[in-house]
């Protein structure tokens, strides 16, 4: 036989027989310690293993059970590290040259606490004191030369606990396949995990381990996919804490989301989500800027910041909205909160809880806007809201055709929501704007509005039965639908006839009235309406809560060459008026003629058929005479 062969043969069959009596000859015990302190040198942190530590053939390697890593001093947890078995495979070529190659690490059912001290310190930030100073390096040292291949974890915890936000989550059953050469290179990582009962997959890029666990500054790139969400982060975390980069979020239910994060949000809206924006945070305060949100199918554009360091958050920030509509977050999802029913106003309850979830300032511009009822065109507003009380500014509305401004108050402290709204609007359509807000479709023109109101209530009928302040309103080029009241003046001694009906209408050039109000029932002293053929004044209430109404009109109206002064009312719901002569108040009319010695017809019908008859003092034969046309 070849001499050099039989050598080499001789040599393989040596490494063979050390490698198979390895495990019996090696004293692996004779390394605890030495592994030990090398870990606790890298880490600045003491390293235990407790359990049996031996060397494997196949693969070549060491084997350890029970392994430990301290926790920073102080600490919730005793240990940062707990891990049942670690495997270390260790390439065999390398270690004849002195360099440690890892091809494989395997931690099976490790548990990892990661936590941050009230002053804000992270315990994962590792680094040995240097010569002559307390203060840490902060940086993450490994054996010269070492190299790794992967790192496999197996069903782990991890828990995260923040004593400076309060903050506490775990992540159950930690799959993850790490991708790491030397602590100095790109490391990668591709797993899943569950959280709060749901499966979570991601994948992960890290510039380097070592700037990461130290004090560097790292480049990262995270992407998350549960059933409920896609999330991808993508950006640099520095020394100090800061993280900043891109950030998208997709979810088809935000409000499952939030639970599912630990928050829970009040009924009403919040459904599919899309959120991209560049992002900074710090210490709990996040800002996002060139922020666009899809959110319910409403489309946000701006800034915002968010400081979660209290229990309640804050926002700041300034968004433009293409349309928004507010009824499905302030009561609890139905668009129609306020419509009145056919027996009255809604009893469901409303909720303004969300009111009591954030505090802060925010400026909005809408291309639209939607309260209960009513449809307001481009509104520049700012909110304000602090503790359950939120103050609405709205600078610039366009209502109905119309604008003007206004201010709304919702407190939601107490057991009972308190609103108060004052506004002024001008050159507004009466007819929707007084449809949509009260149900009342019969007026018809161009008109102003001014309010000053205060209400209380659980629900729609509630909040309308307790309306009180002061208002006024004033109407223009317009007609009542439904009544034709010159035809009402006519006959308020006779059938109504065709004076009520779909068709008829009674036209105006000017209607207005001003009214204070009081547990729901607005009331009148001044309320006129002038007309090409009509002309009259009343007054009387207007009760919201219960939409009815009882006013006393006085016409006058040409009539045959008449001046008809027949006072009438108008009476019953909204949905169905009555109209009738005031006899009380023609007999008082007559009276009051009498007594002064003028004629009872003049008392009902004014002057008389000669306007120019100077009307003197008559007897009671005359007055008899000319009440029933005697002559």
């Amino acid at each position: 036989m070849n001499k050099i062969l039989r050598n080499s043969l001789i040599g393989v069959g040596a490494v063979a027989i050390l490698v198979v009596a390895a495990p019996f000859i090696i004293p692996v015990d004779t390394y605890r310690g030495r592994i030990e302190s090398a870990a606790a040198e890298a880490t600045g942190r003491a390293f235990k293993i407790d359990g049996p530590l031996r060397v494997t053939l196949f693969p070549l390697g060491v084997r350890a059970k029970e392994v430990t890593l301290a926790n920073v001093p102080g600490g919730r947890a005793s240990v940062m590290v707990s891990v049942g078995d670690i495997d270390l495979s260790v390439k065999v070529l390398p270690l004849l040259t002195g360099r440690i190659a890892l091809d494989k690490i395997v931690l099976d059912k490790p548990t990892i606490a990661l936590e941050v001290d009230r002053a804000g310190n992270p315990n994962w930030k590792f680094g040995k004191e240097s010569a002559g100073s307390k203060k840490k390096k902060g940086t993450l040292t490994l054996p010269s030369g070492t190299e790794l291949s992967g790192i496999e974890v197996s069903d782990g915890r991890v828990t995260y606990d923040n004593a400076k936000t309060n903050t506490h989550r775990a992540l159950e059953h930690v799959n993850v396949t790490v991708g790491i050469t030397t602590a100095d290179k790109p490391v990668t990582a591709d797993g899943d995990m569950t959280y709060a009962g749901r499966k979570l997959t991601f994948s992960a890029y890290l510039a380097t381990l070592q700037t990461f666990l130290g004090s560097g500054t790292t480049h990262f790139d995270i992407k998350a996919d549960a059933d409920l969400m896609h999330a991808a982060v993508k950006g640099i975390m520095t020394p100090d804490g800061t993280t900043t980069g891109d950030i998208k979020l997709e979810t088809s239910n935000f409000r499952d989301l939030a639970a599912w994060y630990g928050t829970k949000l009040p009924v009403g809206g919040l459904g599919k989500l899309a959120l991209a924006a560049r992002i900074e945070n710090k210490d709990k305060v996040t800002t996002f800027d060139g922020l666009k949100i899809v959110l319910d199918g409403q489309t946000m554009s701006g800034r915002l910041a968010v400081d979660s360091r209290a229990t309640v958050p804050v926002l700041d920030g300034a968004l433009t909205v293409d349309h928004l509509d507010l009824n499905p977050y302030l009561f609890g999802g139905r668009h129609e909160p306020s419509a009145p029913k056919e027996n009255g106003w809604s009893k469901k309850p409303i909720s303004v809880a969300l009111i009591k979830e954030f505090n802060g300032r925010l400026a909005l511009t809408t291309g639209a806007l939607r309260v209960q009822g009513l449809h307001l065109g481009r509104t520049v507003l700012r909110i304000e809201t602090q503790d359950g009380l939120l103050q609405t500014f709205l600078d610039q509305i366009a209502l109905y055709g119309g604008g003007g401004k206004a201010e709304l108050t919702i407190d939601a402290r107490g057991t009972v929501p308190r609103f108060a709204n004052t506004l002024q609007f001008s050159g507004v359509q009466l007819k929707p704007f007084l449809t949509d807000a009260l149900g009342l479709s019969t007026i018809v023109g161009t008109g102003a509005l001014n309010l000053d109101i205060a209400m209380a209530g659980a629900s729609p009928n509630a909040i309308l039965h307790s309306l009180s302040g002061k208002g006024a309103i004033r109407g223009a080029n317009g007609r009542f639908k439904g009544v034709d009241l010159g035809a009402v003046a006519r006959s308020v001694q006779t059938a109504l006839g065709g004076a009520t009906s779909d068709a008829a209408s009674t036209s105006f050039h000017d209607m207005g009235a001003s009214f204070s109000i009081g547990n729901g029932v607005m009331t009148t002293r001044d309320f006129h309406v002038a007309g090409p053929v009509v002309q009259m004044n009343g007054q009387g209430a207007i009760d919201v809560g219960n939409r009815t109404i009882a006013m006393r009109v006085r016409p006058e109206a040409g009539l045959g060459g008449y001046a008809i002064g027949v006072p009438f009312l108008i009476t019953g719901s909204w949905d169905k008026l009555h109209y009738g002569p005031d006899v009380a108040g023609i007999v008082g009319g007559m009276m009051d003629s009498l007594k002064n010695g003028g004629s009872a017809l003049g008392g009902l019908l004014g002057e008389g058929r000669d306007k120019n008859q100077q009307s003197g003092k008559k007897n009671v034969g005359d007055q008899l005479k000319d009440m029933f046309g005697i002559h």
